[in-house]
């Protein structure tokens, strides 16, 4: 039972550019971004029925399995997403990041339609959140979203935070799971935060050296974390 979208392999990215994988700094953008509303949301995502089902081990398997398949759909858009966003920037350790992103979509989206049994995302209907929050991501990563000027590539890091920050951060408020509890190995991959951590230290240096508008990027920020919301939110 479980859901490795997450990106893989951070621990090659860390040790190839030596990023940092402690808590970024209480004034990053990483937080001033959670602490605008990004908190609040994720306390409200604890408590749908999905989380609480995860957490007691009694979510019923046909709610996990078709979240879990309009998931599949939002990967990949997300996959070919990253591709585009990734020949945008000239900057190595963003590439890397857009490109792994990719990589782990793709291999993600290979093994889960071998789970599921699907030919490929034509073989699924997405709920409407997860087509919206598709084509959100869609805008942001080729530069085009109606929020305003996200031609810097860094925004395709910045919509994809809260997905990796998010789920580890509600793995680590469900762990440790019961012995017995059929979804514990949802919670146990999930609760990784340094990958995240990296992304908010890599994205701090970045903003030093190429000024984005942190307004902005929060609202990027934020629309992405009321997608994931909603996304668990409707999964029951």
């Amino acid at each position: 039972m479980k859901n490795n979208r997450a990106l893989i392999d951070h621990d090659y990215l860390i040790k190839k550019h030596n990023l940092n994988t402690n808590p970024p700094p209480p004034d990053a953008l990483f937080w001033k971004m959670w602490k605008a509303g990004g908190q609040w949301i994720a306390q409200q995502a604890l408590t749908t029925g999905f989380l609480q089902g995860i957490k007691n081990g009694n979510l019923d398997p046909t709610q996990y399995g078709a979240f879990n398949v309009s998931d599949i759909y939002y990967c990949f858009n997300g996959a070919s997403d990253y591709g585009v966003a990734s020949h945008r920037t000239t900057n190595i350790v963003l590439q890397d990041y857009l490109l792994k992103k990719q990589q782990s979509y793709n291999e993600y989206n290979q093994s889960a339609c071998i789970t599921w049994n699907l030919t490929g995302p034509q073989s699924i209907k997405p709920t409407p959140t997860a087509l919206n929050y598709s084509n959100f991501e869609t805008s942001v990563a080729n530069g085009t979203a109606k929020e305003g000027n996200v031609t810097d590539p860094i925004f395709a890091l910045i919509v994809m935070l809260p997905c990796e920050y998010l789920w580890a951060w509600l793995a680590s408020q469900l762990a440790p799971p019961a012995p017995n509890n059929i979804y514990g190995s949802w919670i146990t991959s999930n609760n990784y935060p340094d990958g995240a951590y990296a992304m908010g230290n890599f994205l701090q240096d970045y903003i030093q050296s190429n000024p984005i508008k942190e307004d902005l990027a929060t609202v990027i920020y934020l629309t992405a974390m009321e997608y994931e919301y909603s996304n668990f939110y409707t999964a029951t």
